[in-house]
């Protein structure tokens, strides 16, 4: 509707207004499926003669991007390291198209300038430092959890006593998406954390975090479910396996708790009330 007032061709002017009609949804949801930017309208119209000032008002401010930080700063003093994959997929018309800050960032070099800043995040490492801490990482969800290790290995270097980690960490294939592979296996030879991943596509059998976590039942139940534990439990990742993990806590606590279902609802309300089940989804 903003753009057709600028076109000087009348044909442009019609076809462009004609996309805000209801005879025209279903071309218009096309060029939806095929990811069209404000670029491609603009390329398209050729006639279109948009005011300097004009496309401030047109073309919208582009969204912040939320990552979560990947390192500690104790650990590594002066730097904040992000953990980005670059986001692409196939459009309708089989075009393969780029996410616009994970490119942005991917092929960012040093010098290059950007815009950021820090949010308060719901991701808070316990301040007992000997507390059991479970982390379930799914994808790029894994990155608080690398700044969680740092942390306490810092703190271990530093002399003080610390807890054990549980890491549960999903993806599809090892070789593709282990992130920090090195690292987390140095790590666990340490003694820092106890890696439990789950590959679901590098055997024939998909295996999810969710089972993962069911192996370590006894161990959840006695540092996160038993009366007087003091274990936390964090997951940050995509949205849609949270239901499964929050199952297979429910199942924890009915199978090695002998709890009912309703006392082990009440028994994550109160873990979340609490702040000893902490999520970061999206």
């Amino acid at each position: 509707k903003k753009l057709f007032p600028y076109a000087q061709d009348i044909q442009e002017k019609v076809a462009i207004a004609e996309l805000t009609l209801d005879r025209k949804t279903d071309d218009f949801q096309d060029r939806q499926a095929r990811a069209a930017t404000f670029a491609d309208y603009l390329t398209e119209f050729k006639s279109l003669r948009i005011p300097v000032d004009k496309y401030v008002d047109l073309v919208p401010t582009i969204k912040q991007r939320v990552y979560s930080i990947c390192s500690s700063s104790d650990y590594r003093p002066g730097k904040c390291q992000l953990l980005v994959v670059r986001e692409d997929w196939q459009a309708k018309g089989g075009e393969t198209k780029y996410g616009l800050c994970s490119s942005f960032l991917t092929f960012i070099r040093p010098g290059t300038f950007c815009v950021a800043h820090s949010t308060h995040s719901v991701m808070q490492m316990p301040e007992d430092k000997t507390a059991h801490i479970f982390m379930a990482g799914l994808g790029t969800g894994l990155a608080p959890f690398r700044a969680y290790i740092e942390q306490r290995k810092f703190q271990k270097t530093q002399g003080q006593k610390v807890g054990p980690m549980t890491l549960f960490f999903g993806g599809r294939y090892s070789k593709a998406e282990y992130y920090y592979r090195d690292e987390f296996e140095q790590f666990e030879a340490e003694g820092l954390v106890k890696c439990r991943n789950a590959w679901s596509r590098d055997q024939k059998e998909k295996v999810y975090v969710q089972h993962k976590i069911l192996e370590e039942a006894d161990s959840i139940w006695n540092e996160l479910g038993r009366e007087g534990s003091t274990g936390y439990f964090f997951l940050c990742g995509s949205k849609q396996p949270e239901k499964d993990v929050f199952a297979a806590l429910l199942q924890i606590f009915e199978t090695k708790g002998g709890m009912t279902k309703d006392g082990a609802l009440k028994k994550m309300e109160d873990l979340q009330s609490t702040g000893r089940y902490v999520t970061e989804v999206y």
